[in-house]
């Protein structure tokens, strides 16, 4: 019988894809040439996307994954993950929450366990990368097996954590900025950067482990709010700096539990100067903002957001999401918003999560009607009912009937929007369909479109 290591590549590459983290990791360790035959699909599984924290440990981490002539070149996406040291932690209620970790260990067969038992410290960090030394392969992946045994219920080291604390103050003052901006150099093929609090990075679990309480990556409290504001400032800055020909940028800081308020995102004005140089090729912008605002912001929140979004100028794809107001009256942020936003150039635009009227969005569209070509709507709520939506059907279909729609999951005054979809086995009402493309069709969407 042929060896495993003896198949075609292809197939190799097929029985690769298909181990969970803890296979995969036990192959590579049978043998230097194992070792040597998994390379591929092992810097294409851990390295496309890289997940890093604001601390020395992951950022010296990503400094050696750029001077790595195999590592280097596969990065594709730079994640960076708001896990940070706070100068008073919680020391009876320390959640961490991942939810981006828990949905890809599920799709690629892991055991999400952690979750289970409410300790959601699911880093993916192989036990392959904890045992080799800085520099050599592997070091610094982001994945492997949810374990409650990484949880936050050791003793806290107080002194440990403090040091971490301090450390971390001090390299935001600077060398942050530095480990990133040669990061984005040394990555020739980096094509989107994120700042988020869904995924887990190495770093994180390796401080859980020294000081026995993991960084949290929480943003609704007074301290920790201002350092997504560093870490956003940071991250645009190290972009300009770089010259990186990134095409994709999605800060998604909060979009699982609480969206941070626009007035973070607002640019001093010597740091609008500066990201008037960020670079040409950054054409799509993912954004989730609250409709709620800061406690004497509440007048200035579209200025606060569209003052962000319009310096990106260069922008064909906009993905907004706007997490509606839980507690209190809702808000028509949209409606406010519209008038004061306009980017010459947008094509693509997603409307996600929000609340608003039908006036809200069609005000949106028709400032950049000369370019727009397509609108998605994910989740989205109509104030009023059905006649609202079939309102706006009408104006588009009179005025920019060109214009392709995609509904997922929308509502009128809390009913689901319907149209019936053709199949093999006749026609059904589904909440996800698309429209337009004629007079024709949105006349026909007008007449078929219905709540239940």
């Amino acid at each position: 019988m042929v060896g495993l290591l003896q198949l075609p590549n292809e197939v190799l590459a097929f029985i690769f894809d298909g181990l969970d983290a803890q296979g995969f990791s036990a192959l590579r360790l049978t043998s230097k040439y194992a070792k040597f035959a998994t390379l591929p699909a092992f810097i294409r599984r851990y390295f496309q996307t890289r997940y890093i924290m604001l601390s020395r440990l992951s950022l010296e981490n990503l400094a050696e994954i750029a001077r790595h002539p195999d590592f280097s070149p596969a990065v594709r996406t730079l994640e960076l993950c708001t896990d940070h040291f706070v100068q008073f932690p919680e020391l009876d209620f320390h959640i961490t929450r991942h939810e981006g970790d828990i949905l890809l260990a599920i799709q690629e067969g892991r055991s999400p366990a952690a979750s289970l038992v409410g300790s959601i410290d699911d880093a993916h960090s192989s036990g392959e990368e904890e045992d080799q030394s800085p520099g050599e392969e592997g070091r610094g992946t982001d994945e492997g097996i949810l374990s409650p045994q990484d949880s936050y219920k050791a003793p806290l080291d107080k002194v440990a954590y403090t040091s971490l604390w301090e450390e971390q103050k001090h390299i935001m003052t600077g060398l942050a900025q530095a480990y990133i901006t040669q990061a984005l150099i040394s990555f020739t093929n980096i094509e989107a950067v994120v700042i988020s609090n869904m995924h887990r990075p190495w770093g994180a679990v390796a401080h859980s482990r020294q000081t026995g309480l993991p960084p949290t990556n929480a943003i609704n409290d007074y301290e920790e709010v201002p350092f997504v504001g560093q870490v956003l400032r940071i991250t645009l800055t190290a972009i300009v700096t770089s010259g990186a020909a990134l095409s994709s940028l999605a800060i998604t800081t909060g979009l699982s539990e609480d969206a941070i308020v626009p007035d973070i995102l607002r640019p001093s004005e010597s740091h609008f100067q500066y990201y008037k140089n960020l670079p040409l090729s950054l054409t799509e912008l993912t954004l989730a903002v609250s409709a709620e605002a800061t406690r004497g912001a509440e007048n200035r929140w579209a200025d606060d957001l569209s003052a962000f979004i319009g310096v990106f100028q260069q922008l064909t794809q906009l993905d907004l999401i706007i997490k509606p107001v839980i507690f209190g009256p809702h808000v028509n942020r949209l409606e406010q918003l519209a008038p004061k936003l306009q980017l010459p150039n947008l094509q693509c635009l997603g409307l996600h999560l929000v609340d608003c009227s039908v006036q809200g969005i069609a005000a949106f569209i028709w400032r950049h009607k000369a370019t727009l070509q397509s609108v998605t709507l994910v989740r989205v709520g109509v104030f009023g009912g059905i006649s609202h939506w079939r309102s706006l059907f009408a104006l588009i279909r009179d005025n920019l009937p060109s214009l392709e729609f995609s509904i997922e999951q929308c509502t009128a005054r809390g009913l689901a929007l319907l149209c019936p979809v053709e199949h093999e086995n006749g026609e059904e009402l589904e909440d996800c369909f698309d429209v337009g493309g004629s007079h024709e069709a949105w006349t026909t969407a007008i007449q078929a479109i219905k709540t239940r």
